[in-house]
Parts: C-alpha cells; structure tokens; sequence
C-alpha cells in the first residue's frame, strides 16, 4: 500500500446489506459506524444506496429507495429511469434538502416533507450523511411523526455542511456526489468497496482484499441547473459521470455497473471507454506491484474539470459475497431471455404453486424476500406472504436434475435453502440449493411465458444467471 495514503474507515452497519452493505434498516437509527483510523490506507466502504428510492444498491444509491418521484431525482428525463438518480432534480429538488442551511436546521434538512418522510428518502439521507460528517459524528433529525432517527458520518467529506449551508461549496457538493455514485448499484445487493481519492479525507492507496479497479464517479447531483455560480460554466445538474476502472470489461461488474439495467450514470468519453490513458484524465500515483493508478487527480466532462478530490474511483474484488437487505423486495430476471423474471404462477399462495419464468409487469407476485438464514445461506420468499418459501417439490424427497421448485410454507429445510453467488463477467447471480447442490434452472432454456423453475447440475448456462433488481 502506499505510505502516502490518509486513513482507513471501516464502514459497517450492524445489520447485513446490499447494496453497498451498508443502507440500515427501514429506520436509519439501526445503523452504526466500526470506523477505525489506518495511516496507511484509502477508505473502504460498501455501497448499497438503491435506484427507485434514488441513491441504490448494495453498493449504495440504488433504485426503488431513493431519490425518486416528488421525493427525489425522478421524472422522465432525468440520469435514467426509475432505479434511482432519474429525473430533472437534483437531491436539493423538491425533497426537503437547502443548500441554504445546515442539515441540522429544519431549513436545511426538512423534517416535515421530503426525504424524511419515507423510508426511502431517509435511507438516502443515511448515505448523504454517511459521505459528509465524520466517522466520529452524527447527525439526529426527526421525521414529521417526530419519531427520532440517529445517521452516522462516515467519510467527512463535507463535515461543514452538518452546521452551515454549502450553497456556494462547489467542491463540498461534488464530492459528496461522488460518494454517493459511488455507493450506489442497480441491484439492491450490498458489496464491499475500496475507495481512493485526492481529497485527504480519503487519501490514496490500495488494498490486496480489492485487486479490481472498478472504475471512477464524478459530477454534481445535489444541484439543479445552470452551475456557473459555483465556477461551472456549461454544467446543468444533476450530472453523473463514471468512466471505467482497469480491472473490468464492458461496465459490468456484479450487482453495479451496467448490471441489472438502469444505471444512474453515464460514460462521457464513449461505452466501455477507460478512464487510466483517458486525455480527459489525470492520473493519480500508483501504488508498489500495480499497474493502474490508485485513482484519478482530475476528470473532465462537457467543458469543465473534476479535480482537487472530486473524483472517487472504486476498487473492488469480483469474487466478493453478497448481502441482501431485509427492507428490499428482489425480482429475477433470467438472462437467456429478455423481458422475462421469475414469477409465481397466478400469484398464489398455496403450496405446491409452481415458481416460473414470466413476462415482467411489476406486480407482488414477481418480487420476493431474499433473507438470511445464517452463514451465507438465503431462503427465497413471496412478498405478499413472506412465510411461504421457494421449495423443492415432493417435500425433499427429490435432489436430482429436474425437480421442480414451488411454493412451500417455510419450514427452515435444506431444500428451501439456497446460495448465492456473483458472476463477476455477466453482472448476474448464480442461486444453488442446498441439499441439491443443484443450480436454480430455466427449464430448457426456455424463452416462453410459463416456463418452469428446476434444479439442474449448475453449467455456467445463462438460464442458470439471474439479474437482480429491488423495490420495495
């Protein structure tokens, strides 16, 4: 690691998450800080902020619980779609956040309208506190029930604006934007992260545990419009850049870029485009026994330069474990076929109901509960009745190729028991039962509505890879 570098930070939450392994519960007061000081290290981190409620993932601001609809970054044209930084507003929209005031003033985090009021705006809020206060600080707002909810610094990127407006701090706001890109992913699955700037905050330096640059975010999301009062000439946010790390292909990377559709950023300098050798860019130093800089001084996009700290480029090891939230609802979707998620047939919950392939329209019945059943072992639930589990049928008498999966009450067997692993090439995931050790199967590799879900000797087949989205 380079000697060089500032700090280390741990962040962790006392609850398992994806999307950056780090959104708390539904009430953000669950959430806590390990934060432990390193000399000799950059920042490590988990994302999980997920897209619909607009900052999403496992890997941070993540679709369905973010800054969407009135609440957040949503609308029709906005970063992209509804999973997440989507919409014509940046995060000081319509949803309780001035630059104006400190987040501590009821004018400048608003406790009565905004992200305060939902469950999907305060997990943001988690994040955008998480990226600027400091690990030894906190931040107490109420929400307009006046039930009291504790957010924890992390990073201290901006720990000025805790107390103070930063309605003119250019860099306060592009940093805290990065952070936040960098934490989110369209996935809903929380991953561990490895993150490296300028700023001293961060610092530079890498760490063997995440060998993968992933790739670097720069931009400003908290502002709308025209930016040339800050010394942005030509920049009309909310803008979300990312150019790719040297350590992935094609922008995907499991559970995050250009995984699961719906990306909340964009490439500037073209698709797949690099940002180590980029003219945009200006590399940072490189650490002992690697070949890509540690991160990146400077980044440019559309005339004007991301610099001193503003940049933030991610690390990341493929081979890492995924972390499903208990406040997340996951569809499915097979990738040997476009258009199409897993789906309980009718919507049924009696048992023996067929779990099949379906064309995707949204409805309760396409989305399911992937919740912990200890040492990295899942059971797969319906969200309309969450003691109804993916089973086995024949009530586990049948482990071999074939055997159907269905609707079964829960009863904690290992033929309801499932793993799941991360297919770093394809940004999907793998799902193995248990007591089969057998892979979850489209049947045939069928492409037709009402397929059914088997169990099949796992062959690295697409219709053995599901993409995962989350809503709630």
């Amino acid at each position: 690691m380079n000697a060089s570098a500032k700090r280390t930070i741990r962040l962790g939450f006392t609850v398992g998450l994806s999307l950056g392994a780090i959104v708390g519960l539904v009430g953000c007061g669950e959430m806590a800080d390990d934060g432990e000081g390193s000399p000799d290290r950059a920042v490590e981190s988990t994302n999980g902020l997920n897209g619909i409620n607009g900052l999403n993932g496992v890997n941070g601001l993540n679709g369905v619980n973010g800054l969407y609809g009135t609440n957040g970054i949503s609308g029709i044209n906005g970063l992209n779609g509804v999973n997440g930084l989507s919409g014509v507003n940046g995060l000081m929209g319509v949803n309780g956040l001035s630059g104006v005031n400190g987040l501590s003033g009821v004018n400048g985090l608003s406790e009565t309208t905004g992200f305060m009021t939902t469950d999907a705006g305060r997990k943001t809020v988690a994040y955008l506190v998480r990226c600027a206060l400091a690990a030894n600080d906190t931040l107490v707002k109420r929400d307009q029930n006046g039930t009291q909810y504790t957010f924890y610094g992390g990073m201290g990127l901006c720990p000025q604006w805790k107390n103070n407006g930063v309605g003119n701090d250019r860099a306060c706001q592009n940093m805290v934007s990065a952070c936040m890109m960098a934490h989110i992913n369209t996935s809903g699955v929380h991953i561990p992260l490895w993150l490296d700037s300028e700023s001293p905050a961060v610092g530079w330096g890498t760490s063997p545990n995440y060998p993968k640059q992933e790739g670097t975010f720069f931009g400003n999301i908290i502002m709308t419009g025209n930016l040339s009062n800050i010394g942005m000439p030509g920049v009309n946010a909310p803008v979300s850049y990312f150019c790719e790390g040297a350590g992935i292909t094609a922008g995907v990377v499991a559970g995050r870029l250009g995984s699961g559709g719906n990306a909340p950023y964009t490439n500037p300098y073209g698709q797949n485009a690099k940002c180590a050798g980029n003219q945009n860019t200006t590399a940072g130093p490189t650490s002992a026994g690697q070949t890509a800089p540690d991160g990146f001084k400077s980044a440019c996009a559309n005339g004007y330069c991301f610099q001193n700290g503003e940049p933030l480029t991610v690390w990341r090891n493929p081979s890492y474990t995924p972390i499903f939230d208990a406040a997340y609802r996951y569809s499915l979707a097979p990738m040997q076929v476009s258009g199409k998620v897993l789906d309980v047939a009718a919507g049924s919950q009696n048992n023996g109901t067929k779990v099949q392939q379906y064309s995707s329209w949204g409805g309760d019945q396409q989305k399911f509960q992937i919740a912990t059943a200890g040492s990295g072992i899942w059971k797969i639930t319906m969200k309309a009745n969450s003691n109804k589990c993916f089973g086995l049928t024949g009530w586990g008498g049948n482990l071999g190729n074939l055997t159907g999966v269905e609707i079964q009450d829960c009863n904690g067997s290992t033929q309801q028991s499932w793993t799941i692993t991360a297919d770093a090439n394809t940004g999907a995931f793998v799902v193995k039962n248990v007591a089969a050790n057998r892979c979850l199967d489209v049947s045939g590799a069928s492409t037709g509505d009402g397929a059914p879900m088997d169990i099949y000797d796992c062959w690295g087949g697409n219709n053995q890879k599901f993409k995962l989205t989350s809503s709630y």
